[in-house]
């Protein structure tokens, strides 16, 4: 989906591995909310930071930013653990971002998260080729407005449909979902980041 080209992989890596002892206070107070906060229950599926304490991907960029990448770590966990929308429809939601966006190391952090919040395997195969496989009504809708928001468009339709699913506060919770994962996406692929 995303990367640098092959002949640039040469080049030094764009984001430096900041151990745990070599933090800032403001770095080690991120780092902490990071790896304590809720994030951790997932951490099968993407770990939060490897066997020396490094931070993956796109957390270790806001280390070097720790106010906007507090701002941002919170956004991200109201987004994830605090959102009313359904976990399938959230994970639907953000590998249809990995693809607009190209991001593939975002695509593979939640690509089993997907599975096991229910978005069935012929959608999930399907979903890059712009014509995915939607099971159900509710997976059509959510489908259809992330889309039509990423193109910066959403019809009246879209909206009346996707608020009459999951309320105008769900649908203020999917565009700020889409909006946080573009954000992600951005870092990663900004940082070419693997994983």
């Amino acid at each position: 989906m995303t990367g640098r080209a092959a002949s640039d992989r040469s080049a030094p890596p764009r984001l430096p591995r900041l151990a745990p002892d070599e933090l800032t206070p403001e770095q080690a107070r991120l780092y902490s909310e990071i790896v304590e906060g809720p994030r951790q229950q997932h951490a099968s599926f993407f770990p939060v930071a490897d066997d020396d304490g490094i931070l993956s991907g796109p957390y270790r960029a806001m280390l070097l930013s720790p106010d906007i990448g507090a701002a941002l770590e919170r956004v991200g966990v109201a987004v994830r653990y605090r959102s009313s929308l359904p976990a399938w429809a959230r994970e639907l939601a953000i590998l249809t971002v990995a693809c607009h966006c190209r991001c593939t190391v975002e695509w593979r952090a939640h690509e089993e998260l997907a599975r096991a919040s229910g978005v069935p395997d012929v959608t999930i195969e399907t979903l890059a080729s712009g014509s995915p496989t939607l099971t159900d009504r509710p997976a059509e809708v959510t489908y259809v407005f992330v889309v039509e928001l990423l193109a910066h468009d959403v019809a009246d339709g879209t909206f009346a449909a996707a608020a009459g699913l999951w309320s105008a506060a769900g649908v203020f919770e999917l565009v700020a979902t889409v909006g946080y994962y573009q954000i992600i996406a951005g870092i990663n692929n900004a940082f070419d980041i693997a994983g």
